[in-house]
């Protein structure tokens, strides 16, 4: 089953947005300054035990697709404010979960648990909730009495746990949803003593949990999952819409419910210590998108890990949180992914808010083999953010040692001695453009810069070009030839998908082996050679400028949008650059998608192509799927793509000026917006049926080319049978047969075919595959010398062989 945002659910995410626009009234502090929901925290926090027990005897209870059985003794503490948010189960228990009507969520928990229905015993449950559970399981609680110390124990030590596995903190959850009246209320378990081992289970209907602390954000509200000790890392078997989702085959993506929209960042970061801590002043404005609000919950640092302790060591501490000038309670434990803060009043849509942070910690990553070079420890999580990919506008000062540089995203306005501080610098940058990240770095940096120029195709202003090289006695770089590519793909991917919209470009030199492509700053590494893999490498990261920053992917779902678009991005870049190494790199492309997944200790069975569809983003990746990830959202995501540019062709003359119509429609339409798969596939139908395939097969979407590429994972093989006849008129009637294999039997695409004559002269034409077997017929000129079934590879197939006599 497909599910799909609803057109009802985006006209209403829209008229939040103009509504926000319309009413803009500012905070009013009331004289509690948010300590009333601090209070509320904290007594949720302790978790401390009533002496309140309910003995229970086949007591069901149900939450979405689950049901817990239980024949044992529930714990609960005292009510606060009338409300009891937590219970401690002993017993005998039994949970069953059944999968939902998705082909991947049924191979996905068949793959890492072996069966069809996750079921499981336990002895030992520990609920927290701002639901109505208790009323569920505690109708028969008695007086109080003396307190079970194993019962505590797990009621003491639950929280902590979880909070160290996955940087959720249960506590501010319920207090936020408490205080944000939320309905339906949140609901998480801790099973443990059972077949499974120890197991969660979380349903969160204002998708917080699942998107904050597992970015799993395209509507999913309940999570299933475990955790690896050994490799400190949390495993999801299964991931689920509500059921009513389910039933009415629609869900809305998790970002509908963002309590905040940020607008502006003005941060001032202290580096003079860099090699021990990074200091931070954030002024942060935003607009609520909500009623009701009383607590807000940031992430920051929350993609730092657990192991090594880092998540724990280097993660930024919130020192102070103040709105209107007075500071307001907030909360952030350790090993937190972010903080909550607590409002001193009810916030209604559309108010504006003005949060000024304080900020510190050991966030600095010092370069192992080269020397004086700081990156944040993450490029995406180091200030304090809501929503996913949220975008803002950037205001940045620098305080740093003079003898070191500061490269970073958007435009350097300054750069000049701090008058207090002799030994300091001050430099400013500045994004005037909303984007969903911002990075930088501080290096002995060397600037080697240049101007783009551009007759055509959209750039009306030179664009400075800067790379941010490292002196030669620290690194050998090879300057020249990445400012070339940096100038050769920028103007390249400019012609084909529009006009780059940001005042500079440019890149900084970084020690890891992979780069990273944000707006206005590419981070990579040393490039020293005009190859192959350079061109691609650079190309890719430079593409990033459209597909991720301008046009930013909506949910994990959507991320081949970026990925899979800038691995095509780059290469056409090649093919300009290298036009013999075009076949080289689809066949490899092709190879990596039937190679097996690795698993631990070696290889596993299958291919990567059948781990599921690119739909499902990150989640492909498992500890029994690696390289799935890589090979379905960057590889087939290309591949996928390529196809698509061939439907857009003119299949006679290879023209495919209408591809990148479409694409440069795509980015003018959502520029500076984030894009969903569904909302690529609306324009993309818009545009195709003015095309030549749609109109010679009679088509006006490719609703079925992304149901059967996008949402699943077959993987055809075709085969063209054909006789050539000559016909009464002297022509010629090249008859056949067209196989498609390995598909179902519904499954429908376009291939091209070329018939070459002689004096190399050739004819490009189109046939359908439908079915497993169908005939098609081409009357021809001449005589041919041959025939071949994409001899290209345009549409991606495990093999497509051609047979026939001439």
């Amino acid at each position: 089953m497909r599910l799909v945002s609803s057109a009802l659910c985006r006209f209403l995410s829209r008229l939040l947005v103009a509504a926000v626009f319309l009413v803009v009234p500012t905070v009013v502090l009331s004289q509690d300054n948010g300590a009333k929901g601090k209070e509320l925290y904290d007594r949720i926090k302790g978790f401390t035990l009533s002496g309140a027990a309910a003995p229970v005897k086949d007591l069901v209870l149900n939450r979405d697709r689950a049901q817990m059985t239980f024949n044992g003794t529930f714990y609960f503490p005292a009510a606060i404010d009338g409300r009891v948010t937590g219970a401690v189960f002993i017993g005998e228990g039994r949970f069953v979960a059944s999968v939902p009507p998705s082909d991947f969520e049924k191979l996905n928990v068949r793959r890492l648990l072996g069966t069809d229905v996750i079921e499981s015993t336990f002895k030992t449950a520990v609920m927290r909730f701002s639901d109505d559970t208790f009323e569920k399981i505690g109708k028969t609680a008695g007086d109080k009495a003396a307190v079970d110390a194993d019962a505590q124990k797990l009621a003491s030590e639950n929280d902590a746990r979880i909070l160290k596995q996955t940087g959720a903190n249960l506590a501010a959850r319920i207090a936020l949803s408490i205080l944000n009246q939320e309905q339906p209320g949140f609901f998480f378990a801790s099973f443990d003593g059972g077949k499974r081992g120890h197991f969660n289970y979380v349903l969160d209907y204002q998708n917080r949990i699942p998107t904050f602390n597992f970015e799993i954000n395209g509507g999913e509200k309940g999570l299933i999952f475990t955790h690896d000790s050994s490799e400190e890392y949390n495993k999801v078997w299964m991931a689920f819409y509500a059921q009513e989702d389910y039933e009415r085959q629609r869900v809305a993506y998790s970002d509908v419910n963002d309590l905040i929209d940020i607008t502006h960042y003005d941060l001032r970061l202290d580096l003079r210590e860099h090699k021990k801590s990074l200091s931070m002043d954030a002024h942060v404005d935003a607009i609520a998108r909500a009623p009701n609000i009383q607590a807000i919950t940031f992430l920051i640092g929350e993609d730092l890990p657990e192991a090594d302790h880092y998540r724990l060591k280097k993660q930024l501490r919130l020192k102070q949180v103040r709105v209107g000038g007075k500071e307001i309670a907030a909360v952030q434990e350790d090993w937190e992914g972010g903080f909550t803060v607590f409002l001193p009043g009810k916030v209604e849509i559309g108010q504006l808010l003005s949060f000024e942070f304080t900020l510190q910690g050991d966030f600095m990553y010092e370069a192992e083999y080269v020397k004086d070079c700081y990156y944040p420890i993450s490029n995406t999580t180091w200030f304090p953010h809501h929503g996913f990919l949220d975008r803002a506008t950037f205001d940045l000062t620098f305080h740093h040692p003079k003898k070191l540089k500061i490269a970073a995203s958007g435009t350097r306005l300054s750069e000049a001695p701090d008058p207090q501080d002799g030994d300091t610098f001050v430099t400013r940058y500045k994004m005037d453009q909303p984007v969903d990240s911002f990075t930088f770095a501080l290096a002995p940096f060397e600037r080697h810069s240049q101007t783009v120029r551009l007759e055509k195709g959209g750039i009306l202003d030179p664009i400075p070009i800067e790379y941010n090289s490292l002196p030669g006695s620290i690194a050998a770089i090879r300057e020249d030839v990445i400012l070339e590519e940096l100038d050769n793909s920028l103007r390249y991917f400019t012609v084909l998908f529009g006009k780059y919209p940001y005042g500079s470009f440019g890149a900084a030199f970084h020690p890891f082996d992979y780069g990273q492509g944000l707006a206005t700053l590419l981070m990579i590494p040393a490039r020293g050679r005009s190859d192959e893999r350079t061109f691609m490498f650079i190309a890719h990261e430079t593409s990033h400028q459209w597909w991720g920053d301008i046009v930013t992917w909506r949910s994990y779902r959507d991320q081949w949008l970026s990925e899979g678009f800038a691995d095509y991005s780059s290469f056409l870049y090649l093919g300009e650059r290298k036009s013999e190494a075009r076949d080289r790199i689809i066949n490899r492309w092709r190879r990596d998608l039937l190679a097996p997944p690795e698993i631990p200790g070696g290889l596993g069975k299958g291919r990567l192509v059948d781990v599921g569809p690119i739909i499902l983003g990150h989640r492909l990746e498992t500890a029994k799927t690696e390289g799935a990830y890589e090979a379905l959202i960057y590889t087939k995501g290309a591949l996928v793509l390529r196809m698509l540019h061939y439907l857009f062709s003119d299949p006679t003359s290879g023209n495919a000026d209408a591809f990148f119509d479409m694409m440069r429609d795509f980015v003018q339409r959502y520029r500076n917006k984030s894009a969903s798969t569904d909302d690529f596939r609306e324009v993309a139908n818009e545009h195709f049926a003015k095309s030549p395939i749609a109109r010679i097969f009679h088509m006006s979407d490719l609703n079925w080319f992304f149901k059967q590429w996008v949402y699943q994972s077959e993987l055809p093989s075709y085969e063209i049978n054909y006789d050539l006849q000559p016909s009464a008129d002297g022509k010629f009637l090249l008859s056949g047969t067209l196989s498609q294999d390995n598909v179902p039997n519904d499954w429908f695409m376009c291939l091209p075919v070329v018939i070459h004559f002689g004096d190399n002269q050739e004819a490009s034409g189109t046939v359908y595959a439908t079915g497993p077997k169908g005939t098609f017929h081409l009357k021809l000129p001449m005589k041919p010398t041959k025939v071949e079934l994409d001899p290209h590879h345009w549409v991606l197939s495990e093999k497509t062989v051609t047979k026939g006599n001439l």
